[in-house]
């Protein structure tokens, strides 16, 4: 038996083509690791020299799978069966309405199909067709026989296509931001909800369409494991508390908000200070909240369905032990029944030393901000958030549901063109096998998490959605393995859900992409990403093509250089520094580098930058075309250009509205850089024709006078 077959087999590609179209191979002590990690639901012993039999066997005695997409209604049922044997076969459709649907017959009255021969008897698939209604949409319930054989299945039957698809909506623009970078002398060291519901009317008033930021989901600031990156969360299916706006509800609580810590902040966001600052206020206006039991009973009401309680006594115990999970005694580290109420919420959290006090703070907290969040609801402008890939190892989830993830691998990427050495996340993986057998509880919950509160749901690395890229524990990125995930569940989900929120859907489809990806994007309705200074005139190593009209547009995004970056060459500066180049490509890199920028200014003549800046009711001063220095003409140029194109959406980084030449993360660093840790400069000023600078409001004037909105 070849290891390599075995893996196949089990869903895990071994072999793969590299971003330069290369072919590329896992170690097999590498395989080896991945299949261990995925042996326990796999059921069998991949030791076994029959262990490639034992899992043919398995996979052809299930004879329905446990869960089954049908398009726009039209279900299609397909049972593993003998070849040789005819039996009768019922279907019961239970939708979620409460009706039913059966349909029967005989197998020999359905075509076969894939034909195999496990154990040496030739087994096949015949497919049953029911159609539900083109209306029938939602997650249905199916219970089947088979013969003697009965079971049942989800149906999730789902649009096409999604919600707002390219093509459906009129062409718009939006502004890009991270919550944490929009400090303010009220907010501290970060920014907050306040701040962004600033943002948002700005967006609003220059007739813009979205506010796109960073995951906000929970993190760990306190002392128990540091860890702040917004792709590393706590739970993918809780806020961040730290980005609370405070005033919002202390006067009415009678609750008084000490200022900021007094003296210029420090240059980067220190996280931990900031939420020492912020915590004992959340503390105190819990406390003031729940003195009201009808407030105590109405939070309750919507906290029990959420697992709310659950995972506010998970943060008490942590907070107590001062620990992660995984330090965690082996009792607490096993779980016990989920906390619904607040009752077995604090005897949970009693267990591990947390307080009832600090279980009030997690659920107020949750409750407060879904509250904020939804009423930024009520701009025009919309909410444009990110759906990360997974959690971190220590996250409530992976404490939780421990069974859903693969905690001997982490999920990363293989190199690629923005990091070389390819990258580890270290996010343990969902298993495919599991993830599938519970029935997507849980990506449905994270999905309708975020769609909640956004009209435009950015899925992270939506390659994951089919295979995701997992590298064993101690094995360098560079040797990973491919899990294949049923891509056809999560784009149903997917589609679903964006039609029940009334929220559209876009793929971060950048990196290694295999073929089949975005033609699956196109068909089912989510936007891609087009990165203009990966597409400028004369670019070598990238797609050198226009923007695609079904496409969201930004000159860069939070894991490329700022525009100003780019244009001082500071990622090559980075990928020197990091050992990704020798002398002799750096050298390459930036001869290119010059062309390019050359070319990329001969696309921005200075006439048009002067021209709209007059025709803007700004200062008096309007920008003399020889002050503005190449970075601001190639700036407003790029963007210009963008919001001129075919994509439907363009998205304008404040970043480089305020020429700032430091990124937010540099792929595959930690300590290396400091990630996610950069305020905005002059983020409040941005949209302000008064204040904003000249560049920076001719830019914004030029993008939203060639997308005006239609009210």
């Amino acid at each position: 038996m070849s290891v390599r077959e075995l893996a196949r087999a089990a869903g895990i590609d071994v072999d793969y083509l590299s971003w330069r179209g290369e072919p590329t191979s896992a170690s097999d002590d590498a395989i080896w690791q991945a299949l261990h990690a995925l042996a326990p639901d796999l059921g069998i012993d991949v030791t076994a020299s029959d262990a490639l039999a034992q899992l043919e066997q398995r996979r052809w005695t299930e004879r329905v799978p446990p869960v089954i997409a049908a398009w726009d209604g039209e279900l299609v049922v397909p049972m593993r069966v003998r070849a040789d044997v005819d039996a009768e076969w019922q279907l019961e459709v239970v939708l979620e309405s409460g009706g039913p649907m059966i349909a029967r017959g005989t197998l020999f009255e359905l075509p076969a199909d894939s034909h195999a021969h496990p154990g040496g008897v030739v087994h096949c698939f015949r497919r049953a067709r029911v159609s539900l209604g083109v209306h029938a949409l939602g997650y249905h319930q199916l219970k089947w026989r088979v013969g003697d054989e009965t079971g049942d299945a989800l149906v999730i039957s789902a649009p096409t296509r999604a919600y707002g698809a390219p093509g459906m909506l009129a062409r718009r623009w939006g502004v890009f931001a991270p919550v944490y970078g929009l400090a303010s002398a009220e907010s501290g060291q970060a920014g907050d909800l306040a701040t962004l519901r600033r943002l948002f009317e700005a967006v609003d008033a220059r007739g813009g369409s979205y506010v796109a930021t960073l995951p906000i989901l929970a993190a760990f600031l306190g002392d128990e494991p540091y860890a702040y990156s917004p792709y590393s969360p706590a739970s993918r299916l809780f806020w961040n508390e730290v980005y609370l706006d405070l005033p919002r509800f202390a006067a009415a609580l009678d609750v008084t908000i000490p200022s900021a810590p007094s003296g210029p902040f420090p240059p980067l966001i220190d996280y931990r200070a900031q939420y020492a600052w912020r915590r004992p206020v959340i503390d105190k206006l819990a406390a003031a909240f729940f003195r009201d039991p009808e407030r105590a009973a109405a939070v309750a009401a919507w906290a029990a369905p959420h697992y709310v309680f659950d995972y506010a006594a998970f943060r008490a115990i942590g907070e107590a032990q001062h620990a992660g999970w995984r330090k965690w005694s082996a009792e607490l580290q096993a779980g016990s029944k989920l906390a619904r109420t607040r009752a077995d919420a604090i005897a949970l959290a009693a267990k591990g030393g947390g307080d009832a006090a600090s279980v009030d703070t997690h659920v107020f907290a949750q409750w407060a901000m879904q509250s904020q969040l939804q009423a930024l609801q009520g701009q025009r402008a919309a909410l444009y958030l990110d759906l990360p890939v997974g959690v971190n190892m220590d996250a409530y989830e992976v404490w939780r549901w421990r069974r859903l993830f693969l905690t001997d691998l982490a999920a990363g990427a293989p190199p690629d063109a923005l990091f070389l050495g390819g990258q580890n996340w270290g996010l343990p993986p969902m298993s495919p096998i599991a993830l599938r057998r519970g029935r997507y509880r849980y990506f449905i919950d994270c999905v309708r998490h975020h769609m909640r509160v956004s009209g435009m749901l950015r899925v992270d690395h939506v390659m994951g959605l089919f295979r995701l890229y997992c590298i064993p524990a101690g094995r360098p990125a560079t040797d990973g393995v491919y899990l294949r995930y049923v891509a056809e569940d999560l784009l149903a989900i997917l589609t679903l859900e964006s039609r029940r929120a009334t929220c559209a859907i876009a793929g971060e489809d950048l990196g290694t992409v295999p073929d089949y990806v975005r033609p699956a994007m196109t068909k089912h309705g989510f936007y891609r990403l087009h990165v203009g200074q990966w597409a400028f005139p004369n670019q070598v190593g990238h797609d050198s093509s226009p923007s695609p009209q079904g496409a969201i547009a930004s000159l860069g995004t939070h894991d490329t250089a700022t525009f100003a970056g780019w244009w001082n060459g500071a990622d090559i500066t980075d990928a020197r520094d990091l050992s990704l180049i020798d002398d002799h490509q750096e050298r390459d890199q930036r001869a290119e580098r010059e062309r390019v920028k050359a070319a990329v200014l001969a696309l921005s003549p200075p006439a048009p930058l002067a021209d709209v800046a007059r025709a803007q009711p700004a200062p008096a001063e309007a920008i003399e075309t020889s002050r503005v220095p190449p970075v601001a003409r190639a700036m407003y140029g790029g963007n210009a250009e963008l919001a001129a194109g075919p994509a439907e959406v363009v998205l304008v980084s404040l970043d480089d509205l305020a020429l700032e030449p430091v990124p937010h993360n540099v792929p595959g660093t930690t300590s290396e850089r400091p990630n996610w840790q950069r305020r905005v400069p002059g983020w409040a000023d941005a949209l302000d024709d008064m204040k904003a600078p000249a560049v920076a409001a001719a830019t914004i004037a030029a993008v939203s006078a060639a997308r005006p909105r239609t009210e």
